[in-house]
């Protein structure tokens, strides 16, 4: 076989192993994705639960100050009942004690209804945390998983580099430049096999003369059509 074309041969194969490698790499953000969306969806579920649940809190906080001061002033009333001259002061005593002690039920009618409310968020909150981790595990062990398979990816990536400039040194200049012109042009395959007469580069036809001479990979041929190197190779 020709030198140069065998060495052609060798470097498009690198080169593919190459493409190869930097596709697996470029997928591999899309690979951890999958497990981060459910990672992200849980971790907003829980703070949005974790928030609602604060603000719970904070409201039961704010009524049982309510109701403290509530209290406060029914004390502070009671204090003065010994001031009552008449019946007609103590019936206006009473109604004002009333008033504050309906005011105080009602708030804490209110206090009961949030502490259900907070009962419930909790027990859900607990069971988001369990997903949250969950998820959490499953993304860390996948992103564990990545970064491994992307150092393997990159360590073979740089053995096929090393591999390939000492193909590329033994290229000769103006087929090496052709070579890489074809590289990029035609979708990274410059060196193609031939079959039945075909460039399997382009499904070209192929003259059966210039066919015959191609089966016998002694010198370089181009297809006239798509400009990759020709070769032939026993099925």
């Amino acid at each position: 076989m020709n030198e140069q074309l065998k060495l052609l041969i060798e470097l498009q194969e690198i080169d593919t192993t190459i493409l190869s490698v930097a596709d697996k790499i470029e997928s591999l953000p899309g690979k951890l994705e999958q497990y981060k969306a459910p990672f992200k969806e849980s971790s907003n579920a829980f703070q949005k639960l974790k928030t609602q649940l604060e603000a719970l809190n904070k409201n039961k906080k704010n009524k049982e100050l309510e109701a403290e001061e509530i209290q406060e002033k029914v004390n502070k009333l009671k204090t003065r009942s010994k001031e009552i001259k008449t019946n007609k002061e103590y019936e206006a005593f009473l109604k004002e004690i009333e008033g504050y002690e309906k005011e105080k039920f009602r708030i804490e009618d209110e206090i009961l209804s949030i502490m259900e409310n907070i009962e419930a968020f909790t027990k859900n909150l607990q069971k988001e945390e369990v997903k949250l981790m969950k998820t959490e595990d499953d993304f860390k062990q996948q992103e564990k998983a990545v970064d491994e398979d992307k150092a393997k990816l990159h360590a073979e990536m740089e053995t096929y580099k090393t591999k390939r400039k000492e193909f590329v040194a033994q290229v000769n200049s103006d087929i090496y430049e052709q070579y890489m012109n074809l590289l990029k042009r035609s979708g990274g395959l410059a060196v193609v096999q031939t079959r039945n007469e075909i460039c399997l580069g382009c499904n070209t036809n192929i003259p059966p003369q210039q066919y015959n001479d191609i089966k016998k990979n002694e010198s370089m041929f181009n297809c006239y059509f798509c400009k990759r190197f020709l070769y032939y190779k026993e099925q």
